[in-house]
Order: structure tokens, then C-alpha cells, then sequence
């Protein structure tokens, strides 16, 4: 049917997960959106910083001082996030990154990622990006003006549920603004998501 005033049939997923059994932030739409201070556990010492980021603050592991670490194990620094996920399958993880020079002389700048119980994937985010600081090139400017880095991993998951998705320490400096799962729903947008509901011992937020 065309034409003014003619109608359009627009297809659409209602989805109504079980609250029981739900744990942390909850995945909608086909994606989960956490903001970087909202984490259920720090492992170490994590400074936030208020309004660093486009929607709110960030993490960043402290002090900035601090030796490259090897991601893994009980001690090693890192933030932890409770999602449930509504399906099995591979996920895409993207990491909303303040711009930032490599602390260290050699290695880029780092961090990694895994959920449960995973070995961490780790991430050079100017070498996954582009953007170089010592040449000015356009990827750093844009990156810059925009005051985010994008960076993302992928992930096998092989059960519907409560997942912890960990954040590692790799290098010092390293800012987190927002992690944003993206299980197959996740659409363009400027400032991404809006941050996904939470569940806590039964309660939403």
C-alpha cells in the first residue's frame, strides 16, 4: 500500500524475561549498556573521575604510576559487571574509551576483557583504532573531538543468564566511560544506549 495516509507495518519483539533469576544489568533490545562506575566489584585501587566522559564519569586504575600488569588471576586489577543475557552466541564488546597517550615507552596502551571465567583478550586501543598522538593524524583528531575511543572484542557465550564481564588493568592511564554489549540489537547512535536496567537482590534500578 503507497500513497499519503497509507499505513506502515512495522514488525516488533516484545521482550518479557523472567525477573527471576535476573542479576545486574539486564540485556533489551538486543544489547547491554553499563556506565564504567557502575561496576559490582573493583579489584585494586580505581579512581573515578566525575564528567570525564560524554554521558558521565570514568574509571581509571590507580596510581598512574603503576607497572604494566598481566590481566588474569585473583590480585590483578579490574572492574566487574553483573549482565544477564537473554540468549547463547557470540557477542560483540565495545569498550568507551577516553582519548589518552601511552603512559609507558613501549607496548601502546592497553586493556582486556573476558567474562567468567574466559582468559582475557587484550586490546591495543591506538593500534586497534588508528590513532596516533606523536603524528596528529585524523583518527586521533576525530577521536579527540569527540573525547571517545572506540574499541571492541568478541566473545562466545554458551548459556542464557547471569554472566560477570571483567574489565582488566593492562597499562596505567587507561579511562572507561561505558561498556556496551552488543548481543545482535545494538543500533548507530551518537552517545550509544541509554544505560540498561539493573537488577539487585530482586530490585530494579
Amino acid at each position: 500500500m503507497s500513497g499519503a495516509g497509507a499505513s506502515v507495518v512495522v514488525p516488533v519483539i516484545a521482550e518479557h524475561p523472567a525477573a527471576r533469576g535476573l542479576r545486574g544489568f539486564v540485556e533489551a533490545g538486543g544489547h547491554v549498556a553499563m556506565d564504567a562506575e557502575h561496576c559490582v566489584r573493583a579489584v585494586g585501587t580505581w579512581r573515578r573521575i566525575d564528567r570525564i566522559g560524554r554521558t558521565g564519569a570514568g574509571m581509571t586504575p590507580y596510581p598512574v604510576t603503576s607497572p604494566r600488569r598481566t590481566p588474569g588471576g585473583t590480585a590483578s586489577p579490574r572492574l566487574e559487571y553483573e549482565v544477564s543475557l537473554l540468549s547463547a552466541g557470540t557477542v560483540t564488546v565495545w569498550a568507551y574509551l577516553s582519548p589518552r597517550n601511552p603512559a609507558l615507552p613501549t607496548g601502546g596502551l592497553r586493556y582486556a576483557l573476558s567474562f567468567d571465567d574466559a582468559p582475557p583478550l587484550t586490546v591495543d586501543i591506538h593500534a586497534a583504532t588508528g590513532a596516533d598522538d606523536g603524528l596528529m593524524n585524523s583518527q586521533w583528531a576525530r577521536n579527540t573531538s569527540d573525547n571517545l575511543n572506540m574499541t571492541s572484542t568478541r566473545h562466545a557465550i554458551a548459556a542464557p543468564g547471569v554472566h560477570l564481564l571483567k574489565f582488566w588493568m593492562v597499562d596505567p592511564t587507561v579511562v572507561l566511560q561505558r561498556l556496551v554489549i552488543d548481543t545482535g540489537g545494538l543500533g548507530p547512535t551518537y552517545l550509544g544506549p541509554p544505560e540498561s536496567h539493573r537488577v539487585d537482590r530482586g530490585v530494579t534500578r
